[in-house]
């Protein structure tokens, strides 16, 4: 599944925190970066199929479950558009 969108937050220890979406905004894959170190952060999205949606993050840094809000209107697109 190739992704399409890109959110990116901060974490409250501030590490950058990363998903790559499908077109439908469900999350495919989650990263965290701090201080040069990249590792797998799980995340998932809340009500995707909404114009103004959540993605939850569970930081491997701190420990702490990030919730932001999105609006969907907002995301990067990465790639190309599904045909």
């Amino acid at each position: 599944m190739t992704p399409s969108y890109v959110a990116t937050s901060r974490c409250e220890c501030q590490a950058s925190l990363t998903a790559q979406l499908t077109e439908q905004r469900f999350v495919v894959s989650g990263s965290a970066l701090l201080l040069g170190r990249r590792e797998p952060a799980p995340a998932h999205s809340v009500h995707p199929e909404k114009d103004v949606f959540d993605i939850g993050w569970l930081c491997p840094f701190c420990g702490r479950n990030t919730l932001r809000t999105f609006a969907a209107s907002a995301l990067t697109r990465v790639g190309r558009p599904a045909a």
